[in-house]
């Protein structure tokens, strides 16, 4: 069964990021059904994605391992749908 997963990263700020990302999402098969970003504010150095997908729990698993290997990446967290 494939579930809703709302993903928020904070990622440097700065050209090719979000190639790395959406790539390792269609690398990997999954759809992005979703995607916004933005610089944080008061940090212009630093952006927020807000990445809405549909995986199982494995999947997931998978996709959020990877995103942490990256060296853009600084942090991964999920959000439910109050806090989105």
């Amino acid at each position: 069964m494939n579930n809703r997963w709302l993903i928020s990263l904070i990622v440097n700020n700065h050209f090719g990021v979000l190639a790395r990302v959406a790539g390792l999402f269609g690398r990997r098969g999954y759809n992005i059904a979703s995607l916004s970003v933005g610089p944080l504010p008061g940090n212009e150095a630093l952006s927020r994605m807000i990445i809405e997908t549909r995986t199982d729990e494995a999947g997931i698993g998978q996709v959020v391992k990877q995103l942490r290997k990256l060296e853009d990446v600084k942090s991964v967290n999920f959000l439910t749908d109050g806090d989105s």
